[in-house]
């Protein structure tokens, strides 16, 4: 299947079902969870703790309504996307003072881009911060590389670091302190043009992808990794491409904010976990929303882990005293009234786990879009699946290499 087949089977299979991935349930709820089929609800109480791990995982224990069968089973076969197997293991010198992640990442991009090299002279990295990737690159293809960060500290290292190594050839790695925009910029514009570069973008936030693509039009070879979509404009950056733009989809700030959602599997800590988390949250705006009715979604924000293992009414009282509002109850009162909404707050929860089946195709969605812009700039693409999703969730690489 190819991009723009894929994208239009995706975005048809999509868009019957936005009222449930475009809007925030809580936010919305009562009337977004509405919006989901009953049989889905009931399959979904039905469930025991590991029957929804396994939701969360993306499976469907037991016997789930054909509707949703059907669904997840057709998403799953739209988002599976190929994997690049190739690692190059780096030295024990080569990897000290990285943590596992950025060596399971550098090990799976220099694997991904030997064999797609042999024309390319000089690289130019897009939040290079120390400059790993690229002293690493320089040691490995001997790149003219340079490495853009507008983190002046970070640089600083990187150049302490370049300073103390003993084979690295320094005048091969140069740190640019710079931020990169949309519009000309004349420093650095010219270190994306050329067949013999290669523009990288590791993990580049929001629309900063799309600012690389369009900069890297003259580029011989482009590697992107996506991350943050929620920092997108949703009017703005979506879609980018003429065929995207006569298949899109309504997509919202909260249909990015799904995009973005990290979904390695989680241990059966990992998912209690978030499961007490948002009991407690959901529990806490049922309240708010029964006293302070006027007040609307009220946003309590993130609190520290530890309170969450106590009893709710622990919780609740640090983020009443946060927002500065005193519901008049006691701390028997508190829990009490949290255990008489569970069957309500497990619904809620139970409508995030059924929205999440969307999350992946959501960003596919995205990446597809990007792609073609890509294609209709007269590249060859490619979209690869290249890190464990558990240790970088958003691992799915573009990469782009102009036709022979």
């Amino acid at each position: 299947m190819n991009l723009q087949d894929r994208l239009k089977a995706l975005t048809d299979l999509l868009r019957p079902w936005s009222e449930l991935w475009s809007r925030s349930i809580l936010q919305n709820w009562p009337e977004s969870g509405a919006a989901y089929l009953e049989s889905w609800l009931s399959y979904a109480e039905s469930l025991d703790e590991e029957g929804e791990r396994m939701l969360d995982h993306g499976e469907l224990p037991g016997e789930p309504p054909r509707s949703l069968n059907s669904l997840v089973l057709a998403l799953r076969e739209l988002t599976a996307l190929p994997w690049h197997e190739g690692v190059q293991r780096l030295a024990t010198a080569d990897a000290q003072g990285l943590n596992a992640k950025k060596v399971h990442e550098i090990e799976r991009v220099l694997a991904l881009l030997g064999p797609r090299t042999k024309a390319i002279r000089q690289a130019v990295d897009i939040g290079g911060g120390m400059g790993h990737l690229a002293r690493l690159c320089v040691r490995t293809f001997d790149w003219t590389f340079h490495s853009i960060d507008r983190d002046a500290a970070l640089q600083e290292k990187g150049r302490d670091w370049l300073r103390r190594a003993r084979t690295l050839p320094r005048e091969k790695l140069c740190f640019i302190h710079s931020s990169v925009e949309d519009g000309p910029q004349g420093e650095i514009d010219p270190l994306f043009s050329g067949q013999d570069r290669v523009s990288i973008g590791l993990h580049t936030c929001g629309a900063l992808a799309l600012t690389q693509i369009r900069k890297s039009q003259k580029a011989g070879l482009l590697l992107n990794f996506g991350c943050c979509y929620d920092q997108m404009d949703a009017a703005r950056d979506y879609p980018v491409s003429h065929f995207g733009k006569a298949h899109a989809l309504p997509i919202t700030r909260r249909a990015l904010f799904l995009a973005t959602r990290g979904r390695h599997r989680k241990t059966e800590a990992e998912f209690a976990l978030m499961r007490r988390v948002n009991e407690q949250r959901f529990a806490l705006d049922l309240l708010l929303r029964r006293t302070f009715p006027a007040l609307g979604f009220v946003r309590a924000g993130d609190a520290p882990k530890a309170l969450y293992a106590g009893s709710f009414a622990v919780y609740a009282r640090d983020r009443l005293e946060r927002l500065q509002l005193d519901v008049g109850m006691t701390d028997a009162e508190l829990n009490s009234f949290e255990s008489s909404a569970r069957p309500e707050t497990r619904r809620i929860f139970l409508c995030h786990l059924l929205r999440d089946r969307f999350a992946r195709a959501l960003e596919i969605v995205i990446l597809l879009d990007r792609a073609l812009l890509l294609e209709e700039m007269g590249f060859q693409v490619e979209l690869l699946q290249v890190f464990e999703p558990r240790l970088s969730p958003r691992n799915i690489a573009l990469i782009a290499s102009r036709a022979d």
